[in-house]
């Protein structure tokens, strides 16, 4: 590979930057009291489609990644009940809009695996939106947590619409998945396999399917060097080592080209009341830094002639001690970019399409001792 970003990345960049000011809107929305009941309703339902698209955007790379050999998880001890019900929770409009029911069935409690949570959340994901793509309208889908005869498993029983449409097809490439995952199950097979597991596909009959997610247990010896893509689990994935919480921070520099998403951003973060300056570009950023004194810089990675990564290094080598520096990215927030924030002397990175509420929030936490936290939508 030649470093170049795929065309699914790049599409993923697009998408992200148009994104980013209406969930910017929103939270402006919000924190202005335009309470009235039909702008709440809407509000929901922009949120709940922007979450809709971000998602897809995710597994598209994700698929790409793993078409191109370059998947990659962090294992370590995660509880199952944990992510199944953030994907039950995800997808209730889902389930809701065909008139299913996703339940759990008697499972067995407190069960722990090797998991990598994040993306085991997104496997979860893949399984019910295949379930229910396949199951009639009014029918129930059945979630099982358990430890089997490998070790933890879990279980999704659906019915059948039709039956022909049930099959190791759905295990194919992402170029022609399925009806109804978003992140192909191929994707999510090889998810499973990288975390030491397996992802299978049951028929128990002509009128009903069981797809089957077996982890390796907790405390597997092993599972997290094994080859082909496992990694050291990054901060933000875990739980960090933080150092207490320091005042927080009221002057915050947004440094990004795009007048639109510069403009919403200093509105939203004006009304949680902060004191924001502007810059379109990185030399502009350095001589505002320079009068204004900012906390925080809040730096667009593609910025015209000195890129973000560069206006990073820049302000390292210059800023007064303690400025907190934080990556606004409008691209995937994969290993890749996460190491070049690193090396630019990013503390955070922040998804474009997280908002400005999703700032507010990190500049509220403690800060995270060693590797910068990564904030998605």
């Amino acid at each position: 590979m030649d470093g170049r970003p795929s065309l699914v990345r790049e599409l993923a960049h697009e998408l992200r930057d148009a994104l980013s000011p209406i969930r910017a809107a929103i939270d402006l929305l919000r924190l202005r009291n335009f309470d009235a009941e039909v702008s709440s309703r809407v509000a929901e339902k922009v949120d709940r489609g922007l979450d809709c698209a971000l998602a897809a955007v995710d597994a598209f790379v994700a698929a790409d990644h793993c078409e191109n050999g370059t998947l990659s998880v962090a294992v370590a001890p995660a509880s199952l009940h944990q992510i199944v019900e953030a994907a039950r929770t995800a997808l209730a409009p889902l389930f809701a809009g065909r008139s299913q029911r996703c339940e759990f069935a008697p499972s067995t409690p407190g069960v722990e695996a090797m998991a990598d949570a994040a993306k085991s959340l997104q496997v979860i994901r893949a399984m019910l939106e295949q379930a229910s793509a396949v199951a009639p309208p009014r029918s129930v889908i059945e979630v099982r947590v358990a430890v089997g005869d490998s070790g933890p498993e879990i279980r999704v029983r659906f019915s059948v619409e039709t039956p022909d449409s049930v099959g190791e097809a759905w295990f194919e490439s992402y170029r022609g998945r399925a009806r109804g995952s978003r992140m192909a199950l191929r994707t999510a097979r090889q998810v499973m396999s990288l975390q030491g597991g397996s992802l299978d596909l049951n028929q128990h009959s002509p009128g009903a399917g069981e797809l089957v997610a077996a982890f390796a247990p907790a405390g597997a010896a092993g599972v997290s060097e094994r080859p082909g893509g496992a990694r050291p689990a990054r901060a933000s994935e875990e739980s960090p080592a933080a150092t207490a919480p320091g005042p927080s921070p009221t002057r915050i520099l947004i440094v990004e080209d795009s007048t639109e998403v510069r403009v919403i951003y200093r509105e939203a973060l004006a009304a949680l009341g902060y004191t924001v300056t502007e810059a379109g570009n990185a030399e502009e950023a350095l001589r505002t830094t320079l009068d204004a004194a900012p906390d925080v810089a809040l730096i667009d990675i593609h910025l015209p002639g000195m890129n973000g990564y560069r206006l990073a290094q820049a302000l390292k080598a210059q800023a007064r001690s303690g400025m907190r520096l934080v990556m606004l990215s409008g691209m995937t927030l994969d290993d890749t970019t996460l190491r070049l924030s690193r090396n630019a002397g990013f503390d955070d990175c922040i998804d474009k399409a997280a908002g400005p509420k999703a700032l507010h929030a990190l500049l509220q936490a403690p800060r995270a001792a060693h590797a910068p936290a990564a904030i998605r939508p």
